[in-house]
This record gives structure tokens, sequence and C-alpha cells, in this order.
């Protein structure tokens, strides 16, 4: 259903001035991706009862459109309750997913009347048939490719993998779902053996990683705008830890390295603990 612009001869709690009153998301929308599936819960208020109690009496329905343009995917949830909680499996999701809520009409109705309703529309009665819109909630979506739940972790944006064009020199590719860190192949077979032990985790994050990530911020809004997963990601991050830059999504470029160092966890600081520890290790080895 699409609700942008839309303009209907009765009067829709939650469009513009149709109809006064509370008409809102009651918290934050929550997705918790899991092995298989993306569940989702939210609840939604009002204040207006006339609808309430067409949807106590089964008249109306609140509604929640899920529509997925990556895979073509499109279900609405319906609910006689304010809250919603529904699984949908992962493998049905890809890229942007949007999420709209209303309420409709689920039997024919004769004779609407809202005594809520703006003052344009005294003395007017309306006939609806069902599913026609009563009242519209607002709407959320999010990026079915960005890890949620691994944002924190380098792996979830960034990947190192072999440059098989160039024997000498590394390349960085930003225009892609992950930052690409592409070693030359000799060099890239040598990683493969400490890329995978996690004491050496510290000293990729604060060489490597460090550096691909400084690269790719000094372009960052620009990727954004591009819709790059990795960008994506990073801007989640910015807009849901205040401590990383006020909130802010707005990259200063001289704060890039500080910023760039938050976003890893203080990556110098583990290098130079990780190498004491090796130093420390070798040394009792030694004796």
């Amino acid at each position: 259903m699409r609700l942008n612009n839309l303009i209907l001869p009765h009067p829709v709690l939650g469009q513009a001035d149709d109809i006064m009153g509370k008409c809102q998301f009651k918290n934050e929308p929550q997705i918790v991706i899991n092995d298989d599936f993306y569940h989702i819960e939210f609840e939604i208020e009002h204040d207006n009862g006339t609808i309430a109690d067409l949807v106590k009496v089964e008249k109306a329905v609140y509604c929640c459109e899920v529509s997925c343009s990556g895979t073509l995917f499109r279900e609405i949830f319906a609910s006689n309750e304010a809250n919603f909680n529904f699984d949908i499996p992962r493998s049905s999701l890809r890229n942007k997913v949007d999420f709209q809520t209303y309420c409709i009409a689920q039997k024919d109705i004769a004779s609407y009347n809202n005594p809520a309703a703006h003052k344009d529309f005294d003395g007017f009665l309306f006939d609806l048939e069902k599913a026609d819109l009563l009242a519209l909630f607002g709407s959320f979506s999010f990026n079915a490719d960005i890890q949620y739940h691994k944002l924190k972790a380098a792996s979830s944006f960034m990947q190192i993998i072999p440059n098989e064009t160039t024997k000498t020199l590394t390349e960085y590719v930003l225009d892609d779902n992950k930052i690409q860190i592409k070693l030359p192949h000799d060099l890239y077979e040598k990683y493969k053996f400490f890329g995978k032990k996690k004491e050496f985790a510290s000293i990729i994050h604060s060489s490597l990683v460090q550096n691909a990530l400084t690269i790719a911020l000094f372009n960052f809004e620009e990727h954004v705008q591009r819709g790059n997963v990795w960008a994506l990601s990073i801007k989640y991050r910015l807009e849901n830890e205040p401590e990383l830059n006020n909130g802010s999504c707005e990259i200063d470029s001289g704060k890039v390295p500080e910023l760039v160092q938050k976003l890893l966890g203080n990556p110098n600081e583990r290098l130079i603990e990780r190498l004491d520890e090796l130093s420390n290790r070798n040394e009792n080895e030694e004796e």
C-alpha cells in the first residue's frame, strides 16, 4: 500500500490534521536477528476512541505491511492489539526492508463519523469499504544486509582478500558491501596463517584494518549516499553510539583518525599491549 502523499475523502488519523489526537509508535521497533529469521516487535498507540471501538468489535484491524524490493517479499501482519510480534525468514529479505503501519476497515462501515475529526468534515458521513484506511501510524525500515548484532566486529564491514592483478601493491576497494583490502597473492597466502589466529588480531587491526578504515571515512558521505552497506553499518553506529561522534553522522575530516580508533576499540593500545605480551613470553622462554 503506497501511503505517501495520499489524499482521501474521509478523515484519517495520523494524516496531517484530519483527526486530532495521538498516533505514533509507543517505542522504538526492535529487530532481533536469529539464525534463521528476523524477529520484529513494536507497539503503536493512539487515543481515538472511535477507532479503538471499531477494532474491538472487529470492524477494523491494525496492520503492518512489510515489503522488500530486493526479494519482492510482501506480507501484511494483522493484529487486534496495539502490539506487534512476528518473525520473517532471513532468506526472504535482502537489502532495504520497509515497514508501514496503519489501521484499515475490516468490513464495510456505513455512515462513518469520527467526532475528533477536523471541522472541515463537520456534517459529513462516509460509507467506508473494506480495506479503507482509518489511521496511519508511521513507517520504519532496516537493511537486511547489515549484521546489526555484529557491528562492532571489523569483519562485519571489512574483508581481506587476494589481489590477482598485482604482485606488489595492496589495493582498497570501497564500492562494495564491505571495504575490501586486496593483498598481493603471495602476501595474502602468508596473511591467511596469521589472520586465523586471535593472538594476532590486534596487530592486524592496528595496521591493515586501521589504514583501510581511515581511507574509507574520508569518503564516508559519498558512500552513504550510494548505499554501500559498510557505510550504512558505520552510520548506524554513529547514530546509536553517542560516544563515537556525539550522535552525528557528519564526520570532520580532521577527526577521522580519532574516530577510527573509537570504532576499532583503540587498536594502537591493543597493539602495544600485545607486543609487550609477546616480548615477555620470548624473554621467559629464553631464560
